[in-house]
């Protein structure tokens, strides 16, 4: 599937590159979520009209971006009091999402989409680092600690 990117698209391409992907990474999320369009002459057109407009946007949005890297910068750690089972393991785990909503509870806005985690959830105690992509060309980290509640 061919397709014009309205922005940048981490690990994909930069605004105005056509692109081809998989059909169901084109179908489901790229469009959807208007990141991307058809690469069809129409709207190579429509494209090339709109091109300063969503190069100004772009860049708007990058340095919203930059703004919120140096917030999160400033957050020295997250910390998470948990329960913790007698064999030394979290009951449950810390997700993406438990994150973002306790930086965005300090004041720094984050979306869990944002929180990179492959090595998948947390479920023992200690010190972690996680990534944050908040922008394609904006990525950070923060340090999370987890340690078990105490009684």
């Amino acid at each position: 599937m061919k397709l014009i990117l309205l922005e940048t698209v981490h690990n994909l391409g930069e605004l105005g590159d056509t692109v081809t992907v998989r059909p169901g990474y084109g179908r489901n999320f790229l469009l959807p979520r208007g990141k991307a369009v058809p690469a069809t002459a129409e709207n190579l057109e429509k494209f090339e009209a709109r091109r300063e407009e969503l190069l100004r946007q772009a860049n708007e949005k990058l340095a919203a971006a930059e703004a919120r890297r140096e917030a999160v910068e400033a957050v020295e750690e997250v910390l998470f009091e948990v329960a913790v089972s007698p064999e030394g393991r979290l009951y449950g785990s810390i997700s993406p999402a438990e994150i973002a909503g306790k930086m965005t509870d300090m004041g720094v806005a984050v979306e869990k989409a944002e929180v990179d985690m492959p090595e998948g959830p947390i479920r023992e105690p200690g010190e972690y680092t996680i990534g944050l992509i908040l922008h394609a060309d904006v990525q950070t980290e923060v340090k999370v600690r987890v340690v078990e509640e105490s009684a």
